[in-house]
């Protein structure tokens, strides 16, 4: 009986205890989803942190934001993670993989109504297009996150939008050289620092008023006025530890030092600035701190520390590669004083004031150029014919082949930075002259530079020295062409259709001018003519007649006269097109018929692939 007695209770344990787990279970796992999205809200903490701090630790949170939305299937996570890695390739300078990314977590977030999280997608989005200079693009970006923040009833984000507007109506107006808008946007400024200043709770928000405010009032010459506000900027960014802002701050209290005369605390906190943004490993605002020490320095008549502040803004704007999402580079402000500069310098304040000296100048510099890239052709052929001699030989002479190999991509580095060197030159000396024929000559031969720089730059980033990645050769040409002439991407139809990948240099280094020269040709005479423009450029290899390449380029302007093709006495464009032709052994013809094309077929190029 006893047995019995025990075996019931046994019974009923068992199923008291099954019964308890079973019950306890849902409420454990409710706990367990509770933690980890308290874990989430300290992570979204930690990466609002950094989106003024280390761009690399900002990737590494969104990261971890991302696993953690996936695994709970949590939308928002998955959407503000995405926006942080956008944010933080933006810092990086890497603005195309930014847009990418900023779009995705837009689709997302309208996808799933996360309305509380698109007026930050949208200042991110705001942002990319000022780094572009498309002002009109980021006001449209943040009215939209406006009128969202305040269907939100969300005071920090309408805050935010506010100043964001504010110094993008400053951009534009920098850009146009419209005073009424510079000054309209410090009355914006101002009006939104109230809104910042009506709650301690948006005390960490006054920080970017403060530095635009004080960077107006110190090009404005307010400049007790502009120590006024960075003093309190300086003051909350390092209360609130925020470094990247600091940054433009002592950018900002340098200028105010400058002003009043004190070169030496100007420099100091230039210097201060520089720092920090090393350390938060920014490069995209170490080039902008150096740009500022450049300027200072040259206005401060100290040449030589302003010369490698500007090498260093430009090795990192090429790091960067800034050129494709830039305008040109920028020009110099101070013209230099006599007796204080080498002779070069000299002969350039000499130019100035001397117009026919302008242009003999201008022809010498070509010519410098020209003699310089045959020799470092004939270089590379010379190396090319040697290391194909050392390949047939043993092991040591292989290893004496990969070294050449080296320093071939070195030759082609130091080729493109020469060149960028002699466009630089010539952009800026482009600047001062008076005369237009002079000065469109010079912009001519930046942009034949230009087009033998690609080639050198193509070539120092891959591991064929003599072969060039034509598709993102022809790619990157035309839109440097497109970008010396002001075109945006949506004011044209662009189609562009190369099917070979590689060719040897010999062909693709003329090849490149030509297009140059016609593409250029297009947008001077015949892209203002239509309202609906249109360009073709077609590269392809035609195997079943000898392995040639075929070249067309094609537009619906007005047309050509034939007689300027057959003629050229008066365009030394086309008489380049002819001669390079020549060099090829191609044969070209042009066809007026809805607009104008070219059409060149060169025989027996060595192609190293097709698509």
């Amino acid at each position: 009986m006893q047995r019995s007695i025990i075996a019931l209770y046994l019974v009923f344990f068992l199923f008291a205890a099954n019964y308890t787990a079973a019950a306890a279970e849902p409420m454990l796992s409710v706990s367990g989803e509770k933690l980890r999205i308290s874990q989430l809200e300290e992570l979204y903490e930690k990466a609002d942190n950094f989106t003024t701090g280390s761009p690399d630790s900002l990737r590494y949170i969104a990261e971890l934001i991302k696993k953690e939305g996936l695994r709970l299937n949590n939308a928002r996570a998955l959407v503000r993670g995405t926006r942080y890695q956008a944010q933080a390739l933006w810092r990086l300078g890497n603005h195309k993989e930014a847009m990418k990314l900023a779009i995705v977590a837009l689709k997302d977030a309208e996808k799933g109504k996360l309305t509380g999280e698109l007026p930050d997608i949208y200042a991110v989005i705001g942002n990319l297009h000022k780094e572009k200079a498309n002002y009109s693009m980021a006001l449209a970006a943040v009215d939209k996150g406006m009128a969202i923040a305040r269907k939100n009833r969300d005071t920090a984000s309408v805050i935010y939008m506010a100043r964001l507007e504010a110094m993008f109506t400053q951009g534009l107006g920098a850009d146009k050289e419209d005073t009424a808008l510079i000054h309209k946007s410090l009355k914006m400024h101002l009006e939104g620092l109230k809104l910042a200043e009506s709650s301690a709770r948006f005390e960490k928000q006054r920080i970017g008023y403060y530095n635009n405010i004080a960077q107006a009032c110190v090009k404005r010459g307010e400049l007790d006025r502009a120590r006024f506000y960075v003093t309190k900027g300086i003051e909350l960014a390092k209360k609130y530890d925020q470094l990247l802002s600091l940054t433009y701050s002592y950018t900002w209290l340098s200028q105010v030092y400058l002003g009043e005369g004190d070169k030496q605390n100007s420099i100091y906190y230039l210097k201060e600035a520089l720092r920090i943004t090393r350390q938060l490993k920014n490069p995209f605002r170490e080039m902008e701190v150096n740009r500022y020490l450049y300027r200072t320095l040259n206005e401060m008549n100290s040449y030589k520390d302003a010369l490698q502040a500007y090498t260093r803004y430009i090795e990192i704007r090429d790091s960067l590669r800034v050129l494709e999402n830039v305008r040109q580079i920028g020009e110099m402000q101070e013209q230099y004083e006599a007796g204080k500069k080498d002779q070069q310098i000299s002969t350039l304040a000499e130019i100035n004031k001397v117009k026919t000296r302008e242009t003999i100048w201008a022809l010498a510099g070509l010519s410098v150029f020209l003699v310089l890239s045959v020799f470092m052709l004939f270089q590379y052929r010379t190396i090319s014919r040697t290391n194909q001699e050392l390949a047939s030989n043993n092991a040591k002479i292989n290893e004496q082949a990969e070294k050449l190999k080296i320093l071939m991509k070195e030759l082609h580095h130091r080729v493109k930075n020469n060149l960028q060197t002699v466009s630089s030159l010539l952009s800026m000396q482009s600047s001062r002259l008076t005369d237009d024929d002079a000065r469109n000559s010079m912009r001519a031969g930046q942009q034949r530079i230009e087009a033998m720089s690609l080639i050198h730059k193509s070539l120092y980033g891959q591991d064929a020295v003599n072969l060039v990645n034509m598709k993102e050769y022809m790619s990157n040409l035309i839109d440097s062409v497109m970008q010396s002439f002001g075109v945006e991407p949506g004011d044209l139809d662009l189609r562009l259709n190369v099917s070979v990948m590689e060719i040897d240099i010999d062909v693709a280094m003329p090849t490149g001018l030509i297009v140059n020269e016609w593409v250029t040709n297009y947008f001077k005479y015949a892209y203002n003519s239509t309202t609906d423009p249109r360009l073709s450029v077609i590269l392809e290899a035609r195997l079943e007649e000898g392995r040639s390449l075929l070249l067309r380029i094609i537009d619906n302007g007005p047309g050509m006269s034939l007689d300027k093709w057959k003629r050229p006495s008066g365009s030394f464009g086309m008489k380049l097109v002819q001669v390079l032709a020549k060099q090829l052994d191609a044969k070209c013809s042009v066809e007026v018929s809805g607009g104008t094309t070219f059409i060149m077929e060169i025989p027996a190029v060595s192609i190293a692939g097709n698509r």
